[in-house]
């Protein structure tokens, strides 16, 4: 058995938890919705044996010192591309601060309490949009909430650089000049561009 964990970021009974169990009998999902970081971890920590082998946090974990992140201007292309909209994948300055901090502060959280796990950006909406086998996964599951659905597939990038799965990047080596607010490594993995949008 090896478990996994999502984290959608949010207000007020808005933030998302899941957390996925994988075993010989196929995939087990538990999920939920919370408040803040303390008690997202509080919920996960009751669904796992063990420390979780990776976490994919819906939450920019990183960022560079000047301008856009390389990562969000080449996955943002990459939604246009695909027929979605340029906003799917919005420029670190503009997201809400629900999302910044308490991204930010699960990633210490989980740092605190279990070391050894590894930790990803996750991007739930333009992974929808861009890697078809991530709808394919979520429609399986009856979430009651955008929330929980969102950190499942935290959870589904998590297993992806867990697992290291072909077509996928750790689109935080393109970085130049990072700042790592969490003070811990984190990766960003997520699917390689279309070759007519790796340079742009």
């Amino acid at each position: 058995m090896i478990q996994f964990v999502g984290i959608d970021p949010g207000g007020e009974l808005a933030m998302g938890w899941c957390v996925m169990t994988v075993h010989d009998a196929g995939v087990r999902l538990d999920s939920g919705i919370c408040t803040g970081a303390d008690t997202c971890l509080g919920s996960i920590a009751s669904h796992v044996e063990g420390p979780p082998a990776a976490v994919g946090i819906d939450a920019p974990l990183y960022s560079t010192y000047d301008g856009d992140r390389v990562s969000d201007r080449r996955i943002r292309a990459a939604v246009a591309f695909a027929g979605g909209s340029g906003g799917t994948v919005n420029h670190v300055n503009s997201l809400r601060g629900a999302c910044l901090v308490q991204g930010i502060l699960a990633a210490v959280a989980i740092a605190q309490r279990w070391p050894s796990t590894r930790v990803t950006d996750s991007h739930p909406k333009a992974l929808l949009r861009v890697w078809p086998e991530a709808d394919a996964f979520v429609s399986k599951y009856p979430f009651r909430t955008d929330h929980e659905r969102d950190a499942a597939l935290g959870a589904y990038a998590a297993k992806a650089y867990y697992d290291q799965s072909p077509g996928w990047v750790d689109w935080i080596t393109r970085e130049n000049k990072l700042f790592l607010p969490s003070g811990r490594p984190v990766a960003y993995w997520f699917p390689e561009c279309p070759d007519g949008l790796r340079h742009r």
